[in-house]
């Protein structure tokens, strides 16, 4: 049975660290199609899984209004099948695989029926450890191929090297650059990389992405060979992010109630109250965070309508007076990928919800 695709800008696009590095050049719209796509595949999918995507969905999702729309994912497809991407596979260069995204399309009925490229199916499916992920929202609103790629890449260099909130910075050689987005060798620096890429990328991504961006150029003798990036969260997206959170779970307390109780009972997750009360700083027990920014903590017990009523004055209290917590609902990062990678800032959280009791305020 064929898999319809959600097209979904809150869908959450997983790519893993290879096919980020890999070399390929395809139309925006391609690239946004096999994003839809990848947003919507699942380690369960058969391997000869058939998805469908809805011509009007794609359309709506995408903001064409143009009659073309047939005409314009017919071209996106044809990229899809005839543009291939180079995967290095380990550190050997000549050990490469190129592959198509999809084998085959047929139009049927205001559809588009199509299947992965089997060869791919590792890189999308099984997914476990180095891999980008972010909101297929991001880049919807994107105009360009080379500014999708390089949003791609900052964001992959952003989540690998910040330290949870702070910016990351990268020195890369301006020969690297054209390598990873395929920049023709005519493009001159000044006036295509520079001007229609990077300055595009920075005003694009302030106006519609997560990230934000600087650079730097450095000279070797007269000529610009390498850029000093800055990479660090955009602000307006973050505080979008952690409203967004706030009218989920704390718009009233029954809803916060009912929720809790939805999502926590019976399957061995519960809010970190321990977190709060005791006064070590390990534990067996591991916090975190889930999708919409809220502590739970795995132990087995479940908490009634009396306990989760408290449960919610001390955490929406926490979310109106700890910035370090919205930074980190904002962005969701797991608590505990947080102690193991970062502890410093794990305890210093730990420590703003002490300084909070202190005071009175939870």
């Amino acid at each position: 049975m064929a898999k319809i695709i959600k097209a979904d800008g809150k869908l959450e696009v997983k790519k893993a660290d290879a096919i980020v590095k890999a070399r390929y050049k395809l139309s925006p719209l391609a690239i946004k199609f096999i994003s839809v796509v990848i947003g919507n595949l699942k380690r369960s999918d058969d391997i000869n899984e058939e998805y469908i995507i809805k011509v009007k969905d794609f359309k709506e999702l995408t903001g064409q209004k143009t009659k073309r729309i047939y005409e314009l994912i017919d071209e996106a497809l044809e990229d899809l099948l005839k543009n291939p991407l180079t995967i290095p596979l380990g550190d050997d260069k000549n050990s490469i695989l190129k592959a198509n995204w999809v084998s085959g399309a047929v139009y049927n009925d205001g559809e588009v029926r199509f299947m992965i490229y089997p060869k791919l199916r590792p890189f999308l499916l099984e997914v476990k450890e180095k891999y980008l992920k972010y909101k297929l929202e991001n880049i919807l609103p994107l105009r360009s191929s080379y500014v999708i790629r390089l949003y791609e890449i900052l964001k992959d260099w952003l989540e690998i090297n910040k330290r949870y909130g702070n910016k990351a910075e990268k020195i890369i050689s301006v020969k690297e650059l054209r390598e990873i987005l395929d920049i023709p060798r005519s493009y001159q620096y000044s006036s295509h990389i520079k001007k229609l890429i990077l300055e595009k990328a920075k005003k694009e991504f302030e106006e519609h992405t997560d990230i934000l961006f600087d650079f730097e150029e450095i000279k070797t003798g007269r000529k610009v060979t390498h850029l000093k990036l800055f990479i660090r969260p955009n602000p307006k997206k973050m505080e979008d992010n952690y409203n967004n959170n706030l009218d989920n779970y704390f718009k009233s307390r029954k809803v916060f109630v009912t929720l809790l109780r939805k999502l926590y009972s019976g399957n061995l997750k519960a809010f970190a109250w321990d977190f709060i009360n005791k006064d070590s700083e390990n534990g067996n027990t591991w916090l975190g965070l889930d999708k919409d920014g809220l502590l739970y903590r795995f132990d087995g017990r479940d908490y009634n309508a009396v306990e989760s009523a408290k449960l919610y004055d001390i955490w929406l209290k926490i979310a109106q007076n700890s910035d370090l917590y919205k930074q980190l609902v904002s962005q969701g990062v797991c608590l505990k990928d947080l102690a193991l990678n970062n502890k410093e800032l794990f305890l210093e959280l730990r420590e703003d919800i002490i300084r909070l009791k202190e005071e009175g305020l939870i």
